[in-house]
Parts: C-alpha cells; structure tokens; sequence
C-alpha cells in the first residue's frame, strides 16, 4: 500500500529528516568552530594572510572534528564565512 502525508503537518521523509538533523546539528557547532580557530595562534597567523574565500581551508586544517563530530566541506565553509570580520588581516 502506498499513501501521501502532508509534508505540512511535520511529517518528514527519512532523507527529510536526517538533512534536517543535519543542519540543525550544524548552525548549534557553528559557535563552536569559530571560538576553536580563533583560540588556534596558526589558524589565526594563516587567516590575517588568506583571502576570505579561502578561510575555508584554514578551518579545514585546524579543525577536523568538534568532539565527536566530524567535519565536512559544507561545515568548513559555513565556519569560515562566519570568521570573515573576526580576524584584522595584514597587507599581503
């Protein structure tokens, strides 16, 4: 038997369900990430000379898991937006 609920009433697919966990899991560690590469003197040292479209990589390299979770190239980007203003980067 096959039937349809109203994705309206908070009902999710397994697959619905699981990207919402994601992402929920994600913006709660987003604080996190930003405070442990801040906290790192070599994140901060490569963040004050990179381009803002490669803070990513800097988050990348200093941060491969926030306690159990590990991290991935959506996380590594979302993090180094939110590092984008925090760091007074030097003339390059």
């Amino acid at each position: 038997m096959l039937f349809a609920l109203p994705f309206g009433a908070g009902w999710y697919t397994a697959g619905g369900a699981k990207t919402l966990a994601y992402e929920a899991v994600t913006n709660a560690l987003m604080p996190l990430c930003v405070e442990a590469v801040l906290a790192n003197p070599a994140a901060v040292a490569e963040l004050k000379v990179k381009r803002l479209s490669d803070y990513d990589d800097v988050v990348r390299d200093h941060l491969k898991t926030i306690g159990a979770y590990k991290t991935d190239l959506t996380f590594w980007r979302a993090c180094g937006k939110l590092l984008e203003g925090k760091v007074v980067r030097t003339a390059a």
